[in-house]
Protein backbone atom coordinates (compact mmCIF):
# COMPACT_ATOMS: atom_id res chain seq x y z
CA UNK A 1 0.00 0.00 0.00
CA UNK A 2 1.26 3.76 -0.65
CA UNK A 3 0.31 6.92 -0.55
CA UNK A 4 0.81 10.56 -1.46
CA UNK A 5 2.21 13.39 0.87
CA UNK A 6 2.09 16.57 -0.88
CA UNK A 7 3.42 19.76 0.92
CA UNK A 8 1.94 22.99 -0.83
CA UNK A 9 3.88 25.80 -0.32
CA UNK A 10 4.13 29.54 -1.29
CA UNK A 11 7.08 28.32 -3.41
CA UNK A 12 7.13 24.85 -3.93
CA UNK A 13 5.13 21.82 -4.27
CA UNK A 14 6.53 18.65 -2.79
CA UNK A 15 5.24 15.50 -3.04
CA UNK A 16 6.31 12.16 -1.50
CA UNK A 17 5.26 8.65 -2.08
CA UNK A 18 5.47 7.04 1.28
CA UNK A 19 4.47 3.26 2.37
CA UNK A 20 3.06 2.35 5.89
CA UNK A 21 7.05 1.83 7.30
CA UNK A 22 7.69 5.50 6.51
CA UNK A 23 9.55 4.84 3.56
CA UNK A 24 9.99 7.39 1.09
CA UNK A 25 9.94 5.37 -2.25
CA UNK A 26 9.57 8.36 -5.05
CA UNK A 27 9.48 12.40 -4.82
CA UNK A 28 9.14 15.37 -7.32
CA UNK A 29 9.34 18.78 -6.32
CA UNK A 30 7.51 21.39 -8.39
CA UNK A 31 6.96 25.43 -8.62
CA UNK A 32 3.78 26.71 -6.85
CA UNK A 33 3.73 29.07 -9.29
CA UNK A 34 1.09 30.91 -6.90
CA UNK A 35 1.90 34.44 -8.71
CA UNK A 36 -0.28 32.83 -11.25
CA UNK A 37 -3.29 32.48 -9.34
CA UNK A 38 -5.48 29.78 -7.65
CA UNK A 39 -6.26 27.78 -10.88
CA UNK A 40 -2.61 27.64 -11.87
CA UNK A 41 -1.78 26.44 -8.35
CA UNK A 42 -4.64 23.58 -7.86
CA UNK A 43 -3.94 22.41 -11.61
CA UNK A 44 0.04 21.77 -9.97
CA UNK A 45 -1.59 20.15 -7.63
CA UNK A 46 -3.97 17.94 -9.35
CA UNK A 47 -1.16 16.74 -11.84
CA UNK A 48 0.98 15.67 -8.93
CA UNK A 49 -2.13 13.98 -7.48
CA UNK A 50 -3.52 12.32 -10.64
CA UNK A 51 0.27 11.24 -11.80
CA UNK A 52 0.80 9.34 -8.74
CA UNK A 53 -2.42 7.52 -8.97
CA UNK A 54 -1.26 6.58 -12.26
CA UNK A 55 2.24 5.62 -11.43
CA UNK A 56 2.06 3.95 -8.40
CA UNK A 57 -1.44 3.23 -7.51
CA UNK A 58 -1.61 5.41 -4.36
CA UNK A 59 -4.78 4.71 -1.60
CA UNK A 60 -4.95 8.08 -0.44
CA UNK A 61 -3.34 11.38 -0.30
CA UNK A 62 -2.69 13.68 2.59
CA UNK A 63 -1.99 17.27 2.02
CA UNK A 64 -0.06 20.07 4.37
CA UNK A 65 -1.13 23.30 3.06
CA UNK A 66 0.67 26.53 3.80
CA UNK A 67 -2.45 28.09 5.07
CA UNK A 68 -4.87 28.41 8.77
CA UNK A 69 -7.28 25.90 8.08
CA UNK A 70 -10.43 23.81 9.12
CA UNK A 71 -8.55 20.60 8.41
CA UNK A 72 -11.54 18.55 9.01
CA UNK A 73 -13.16 19.95 6.00
CA UNK A 74 -10.56 20.88 4.43
CA UNK A 75 -11.30 24.89 4.01
CA UNK A 76 -8.62 27.64 3.66
CA UNK A 77 -8.47 30.77 5.47
CA UNK A 78 -6.61 33.54 3.35
CA UNK A 79 -3.48 31.89 2.97
CA UNK A 80 -0.92 34.67 2.77
CA UNK A 81 1.52 33.33 0.69
CA UNK A 82 -1.01 31.24 -1.94
CA UNK A 83 -2.65 35.01 -3.13
CA UNK A 84 -6.25 34.54 -4.77
CA UNK A 85 -7.52 31.61 -2.54
CA UNK A 86 -9.34 33.65 0.29
CA UNK A 87 -11.61 31.53 1.81
CA UNK A 88 -11.58 28.70 -0.34
CA UNK A 89 -13.09 25.43 0.28
CA UNK A 90 -10.23 22.99 -0.96
CA UNK A 91 -11.73 19.79 0.21
CA UNK A 92 -14.83 19.79 -1.63
CA UNK A 93 -12.69 21.06 -4.62
CA UNK A 94 -10.30 17.70 -4.36
CA UNK A 95 -12.96 15.28 -3.10
CA UNK A 96 -14.98 16.14 -6.18
CA UNK A 97 -12.07 15.61 -8.68
CA UNK A 98 -9.54 12.91 -6.93
CA UNK A 99 -11.04 9.08 -6.97
CA UNK A 100 -9.01 8.24 -3.80
CA UNK A 101 -9.65 10.04 -0.20
CA UNK A 102 -7.86 12.98 0.54
CA UNK A 103 -7.14 14.35 3.76
CA UNK A 104 -5.81 17.83 4.71
CA UNK A 105 -3.51 19.28 7.94
CA UNK A 106 -1.46 22.68 8.15
CA UNK A 107 1.87 22.74 6.77
CA UNK A 108 3.84 23.60 10.13
CA UNK A 109 1.40 20.68 12.08
CA UNK A 110 2.34 18.20 9.37
CA UNK A 111 5.56 19.29 9.67
CA UNK A 112 5.74 18.06 13.65
CA UNK A 113 3.45 14.68 12.71
CA UNK A 114 6.26 14.07 10.75
CA UNK A 115 8.94 14.41 12.88
CA UNK A 116 6.90 12.51 15.75
CA UNK A 117 6.30 9.85 13.32
CA UNK A 118 9.94 9.10 11.12
CA UNK A 119 12.27 12.26 13.00
CA UNK A 120 13.46 13.59 15.86
CA UNK A 121 10.45 13.15 18.07
CA UNK A 122 10.06 9.82 17.53
CA UNK A 123 8.48 8.16 20.43
CA UNK A 124 7.20 11.25 22.23
CA UNK A 125 4.00 10.95 23.99
CA UNK A 126 3.79 15.01 23.75
CA UNK A 127 5.98 16.58 20.81
CA UNK A 128 6.09 20.09 20.97
CA UNK A 129 7.56 21.83 17.95
CA UNK A 130 8.60 24.78 15.91
CA UNK A 131 9.95 25.65 12.51
CA UNK A 132 12.06 28.73 12.18
CA UNK A 133 12.23 30.58 9.29
CA UNK A 134 10.64 33.62 7.57
CA UNK A 135 8.21 33.30 10.05
CA UNK A 136 7.72 30.99 12.62
CA UNK A 137 5.30 27.75 12.42
CA UNK A 138 4.23 25.43 15.21
CA UNK A 139 2.74 22.52 16.22
CA UNK A 140 1.69 19.81 19.24
CA UNK A 141 0.96 16.57 18.84
CA UNK A 142 -0.29 14.17 21.86
CA UNK A 143 -0.43 10.64 21.73
CA UNK A 144 -0.18 10.73 18.12
CA UNK A 145 -2.70 12.98 16.91
CA UNK A 146 -1.98 16.81 16.40
CA UNK A 147 -3.56 19.42 18.29
CA UNK A 148 -5.65 21.52 16.82
CA UNK A 149 -7.55 24.30 19.40
CA UNK A 150 -11.26 24.53 19.80
CA UNK A 151 -11.51 26.21 16.16
CA UNK A 152 -8.95 23.93 14.46
CA UNK A 153 -6.10 27.35 14.66
CA UNK A 154 -4.40 26.06 17.29
CA UNK A 155 -0.66 26.08 17.80
CA UNK A 156 -0.20 29.34 16.92
CA UNK A 157 3.10 29.67 18.84
CA UNK A 158 4.57 32.32 16.65
CA UNK A 159 2.05 34.83 18.04
CA UNK A 160 2.83 34.82 21.61
CA UNK A 161 4.52 37.44 22.89
CA UNK A 162 8.42 37.03 24.03
CA UNK A 163 8.98 40.68 23.58
CA UNK A 164 6.51 43.09 24.57
CA UNK A 165 6.59 45.92 23.00
CA UNK A 166 8.83 44.89 20.71
CA UNK A 167 8.92 44.70 16.45
CA UNK A 168 5.68 45.21 14.88
CA UNK A 169 4.89 41.62 13.85
CA UNK A 170 2.48 40.89 10.57
CA UNK A 171 -0.42 40.16 12.82
CA UNK A 172 -0.32 43.14 13.69
CA UNK A 173 0.45 43.17 17.76
CA UNK A 174 4.35 43.48 18.78
CA UNK A 175 6.90 41.43 20.43
CA UNK A 176 5.57 38.00 18.77
CA UNK A 177 7.75 34.82 19.05
CA UNK A 178 7.84 35.64 14.94
CA UNK A 179 8.81 39.22 14.76
CA UNK A 180 12.09 38.53 17.17
CA UNK A 181 13.15 34.72 16.15
CA UNK A 182 12.43 34.81 12.03
CA UNK A 183 14.90 34.86 9.47
CA UNK A 184 13.47 37.90 8.70
CA UNK A 185 14.30 39.17 12.31
CA UNK A 186 17.80 38.08 11.83
CA UNK A 187 18.36 39.88 8.21
CA UNK A 188 17.20 42.73 9.78
CA UNK A 189 19.13 42.87 12.94
CA UNK A 190 22.39 42.18 10.93
CA UNK A 191 21.39 44.91 8.46
CA UNK A 192 21.53 47.54 11.57
CA UNK A 193 24.71 45.73 12.96
CA UNK A 194 26.70 46.01 9.73
CA UNK A 195 25.15 47.98 7.24
CA UNK A 196 25.46 45.04 5.09
CA UNK A 197 22.01 42.72 3.54
CA UNK A 198 22.81 39.32 3.72
CA UNK A 199 20.87 35.78 3.73
CA UNK A 200 20.70 34.03 6.89
CA UNK A 201 22.96 31.67 5.22
CA UNK A 202 25.31 34.39 4.14
CA UNK A 203 25.40 35.91 8.03
CA UNK A 204 25.37 31.66 9.27
CA UNK A 205 28.74 31.38 7.35
CA UNK A 206 30.28 34.96 9.08
CA UNK A 207 29.17 33.85 12.28
CA UNK A 208 31.46 30.80 11.45
CA UNK A 209 34.35 33.30 10.91
CA UNK A 210 33.99 34.90 14.32
CA UNK A 211 32.17 38.08 12.77
CA UNK A 212 31.27 40.13 15.40
CA UNK A 213 27.71 41.14 13.77
CA UNK A 214 26.52 37.90 12.77
CA UNK A 215 28.34 36.38 16.11
CA UNK A 216 26.00 39.12 17.83
CA UNK A 217 22.86 38.60 15.78
CA UNK A 218 22.62 34.75 15.91
CA UNK A 219 23.18 35.50 20.13
CA UNK A 220 19.99 37.55 20.01
CA UNK A 221 18.08 35.18 17.87
CA UNK A 222 18.83 32.38 20.24
CA UNK A 223 18.11 33.86 23.14
CA UNK A 224 14.61 34.86 21.74
CA UNK A 225 14.13 31.42 20.88
CA UNK A 226 15.34 30.18 23.93
CA UNK A 227 12.86 31.94 25.87
CA UNK A 228 9.95 31.48 23.57
CA UNK A 229 10.51 27.59 24.13
CA UNK A 230 10.84 27.46 27.11
CA UNK A 231 7.66 29.53 28.20
CA UNK A 232 5.91 26.65 25.63
CA UNK A 233 7.52 23.94 27.10
CA UNK A 234 6.47 24.96 31.17
CA UNK A 235 2.88 25.86 29.58
CA UNK A 236 2.46 22.89 27.58
CA UNK A 237 5.07 20.08 29.25
CA UNK A 238 6.32 18.00 26.12
CA UNK A 239 8.68 15.31 27.18
CA UNK A 240 10.13 16.32 23.34
CA UNK A 241 10.73 19.54 21.58
CA UNK A 242 11.70 19.81 18.14
CA UNK A 243 13.24 22.46 16.24
CA UNK A 244 13.50 22.92 12.66
CA UNK A 245 13.05 25.24 9.94
CA UNK A 246 15.64 27.04 7.50
CA UNK A 247 17.54 28.60 10.09
CA UNK A 248 18.69 25.51 11.79
CA UNK A 249 20.88 24.86 8.58
CA UNK A 250 22.98 27.11 10.28
CA UNK A 251 23.86 24.54 12.67
CA UNK A 252 26.23 24.52 15.97
CA UNK A 253 26.09 28.98 15.38
CA UNK A 254 22.18 28.55 16.03
CA UNK A 255 21.54 25.09 18.37
CA UNK A 256 24.21 25.33 20.81
CA UNK A 257 23.08 28.69 21.66
CA UNK A 258 19.37 28.06 22.00
CA UNK A 259 20.40 25.10 24.15
CA UNK A 260 22.22 27.83 26.85
CA UNK A 261 19.15 29.84 27.13
CA UNK A 262 16.33 27.35 27.18
CA UNK A 263 17.46 24.92 30.04
CA UNK A 264 17.94 27.32 32.83
CA UNK A 265 14.23 28.74 31.94
CA UNK A 266 12.49 25.42 32.49
CA UNK A 267 10.55 24.43 35.56
CA UNK A 268 12.85 22.60 38.41
CA UNK A 269 10.86 19.55 37.36
CA UNK A 270 11.19 20.22 33.98
CA UNK A 271 14.86 21.03 33.28
CA UNK A 272 16.06 16.61 33.41
CA UNK A 273 13.03 15.59 31.75
CA UNK A 274 12.27 17.41 28.63
CA UNK A 275 14.66 16.40 25.63
CA UNK A 276 15.70 19.21 23.07
CA UNK A 277 16.06 18.14 19.68
CA UNK A 278 16.62 19.27 16.08
CA UNK A 279 14.63 18.34 13.05
CA UNK A 280 16.10 15.08 11.14
CA UNK A 281 13.38 15.29 8.15
CA UNK A 282 14.55 18.15 6.46
CA UNK A 283 12.64 19.89 3.37
CA UNK A 284 9.81 16.84 3.56
CA UNK A 285 9.15 16.70 6.99
CA UNK A 286 5.44 17.76 6.62
CA UNK A 287 5.56 15.32 3.16
CA UNK A 288 5.61 12.66 5.82
CA UNK A 289 3.15 14.07 8.41
CA UNK A 290 0.90 14.32 5.27
CA UNK A 291 1.54 10.82 4.21
CA UNK A 292 1.07 9.33 8.34
CA UNK A 293 -2.59 11.16 7.90
CA UNK A 294 -3.40 9.40 4.22
CA UNK A 295 -2.03 6.19 5.70
CA UNK A 296 -4.47 6.01 8.94
CA UNK A 297 -7.52 7.33 6.67
CA UNK A 298 -7.33 3.98 5.18
CA UNK A 299 -6.55 1.74 8.11
CA UNK A 300 -2.51 1.55 7.15
CA UNK A 301 -3.03 -1.74 5.66
CA UNK A 302 -0.75 -3.17 3.32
Amino acid sequence: MRVLGLDVGGTRIKAGIVDPDGRLLDSEIVDTRASEGRDRVLKSMESLINRAIEKHRIRAVGMAVASPMDPERGILYYPPNLPGFGLFDLGSYMRERISVPVVFENDANAYVLGEWWKGAGTGARVLLGITLGTGIGGGLVVDGRVWHGAHGLGAEFGHIVVLPDGPECNCGNRGCFEAVASSRFLMELYERLSGERLTPAGIAERAKRDDAAAVQAFSLLAKNVGVGLASLTNALDPDVVVVGGGLVNAGVVLTKKIEMHFYPLLLPGLRDRVRLEFAKLGDFAAVYGAAYLAIKTVGGDR
